[in-house]
């Protein structure tokens, strides 16, 4: 009774083959269903090359990135974890471009790899001019001003219209002993790609605060890492710890403002068997506590449940509809 199974030959009359064939070359635009009827665009002409590109020598990378959906917050706006990813993403292609590193070594030089050292980021300041839409293509320059320094120019890649600026400072620290290092044979290999310039940020030099518990207006504690937020190195990386300080923000500020600068300070790494508290406090520029036409600062800290820092910082918040940052 198996041949009962054998589709009659009526049907491949009904349904014509959907690939090319001799009898049937292509479908033609009648036999297609409405919603079918489409004519390719020349894709060419549309979408830049996403792989990255070298100028200046070598000294300074430029790659581009597609904002996806996943990637936009509450508001529709690209979060800035997916902006802080695709700099780092442009680092480390950055590092591969020039010979420096190569895809197993995620932006670890050979002289780190013999002395079992790692990148570690000690400070990072961000200025947002504004946050792209899904769809929008970034245009992202990586380039080394100083030896242990990077700089960040995102811009919007149809206008030329600057997103967001940062710099950061990096540390070496050896992986097995955990500890910071300075080797100079390793620095050595980084020197000849040094811009050797300016920061594309002038420094915050307001000093983070000296954390009192008791100021903390926003309290969040049970805060564990996930086996997700390790990375190569077996530590959460430091864009996760960024979502953390977030969660403890006041949510009127989180929906009434957009984020205009931040500074951080990172003090210590964490793991995946830490247990975290975050807390913020509020100082507002302006005369009314809750008024969502001012501008809000907020300090932050996050730390260990039994009480060792990990990250200080300050974030600056702007109202939703006003334009401009405060840097």
């Amino acid at each position: 009774m198996l041949t009962s199974v054998v589709a009659p030959t009526y049907f491949r009359q009904v349904f014509p083959p959907a690939f090319p064939s001799k009898n049937n070359p292509t479908m033609c635009s009648a036999q297609r269903p409405k919603h079918l009827q489409w004519k390719p665009r020349h894709l060419d002409k549309t979408i830049d090359s996403f792989s990255g590109k070298l100028s200046q020598g070598g000294l300074v990378f430029q790659q581009n990135f597609l904002i996806r959906s996943y990637e936009l917050d509450p508001n529709g706006k690209v979060s800035i974890l997916a902006l802080l990813n695709h700099l780092q993403e442009s680092s480390l292609n950055h590092l591969k471009s020039v010979g420096l590193s190569t895809a197993e070594s995620f932006g670890l030089t050979a002289e780190m790899i013999r002395r079992n050292l790692i990148w570690v980021v000690y400070r990072l300041q961000i200025v947002v001019e504004r946050q792209p839409s899904w769809a929008d293509v970034v245009q992202v320059e990586s380039w080394i001003p100083r030896p242990g320094k990077r700089d960040w120019l995102v811009r919007d890649y149809k206008t030329g219209e600057t997103i967001l600026k940062a710099t950061s400072l990096f540390l070496m620290m050896n992986k097995k002993t955990r500890r910071l290092s300075i080797e100079k044979e390793a620095w050595a290999e980084i020197e000849p790609y040094v811009l050797n310039c300016d920061p594309i940020i002038n420094k915050d030099k307001r000093k983070l605060v000296q954390w009192d518990l008791h100021r903390a207006d926003h309290v969040r504690t049970g805060i564990a890492p996930l086996w997700n937020d390790l990375d190569v190195n077996q530590h959460v990386n430091h864009v996760k710890y960024i979502s953390w300080i977030l969660e403890s923000a006041p949510r009127s500020v989180l929906e009434g403002h957009k984020l205009s600068s931040m500074t951080l300070e990172y003090r210590k790494e964490c793991g995946r068997d830490s247990m975290l508290q975050s807390f913020s406090a509020v100082n507002r520029k302006g005369t009314s506590h809750s008024a969502e036409d001012e501008w809000v600062e907020l300090d932050h800290l996050l730390r260990l449940e039994d009480g060792s820092e990990i990250l200080r910082g300050r974030t600056t918040w702007m109202p939703k509809y006003s334009k401009g940052c405060s840097v």
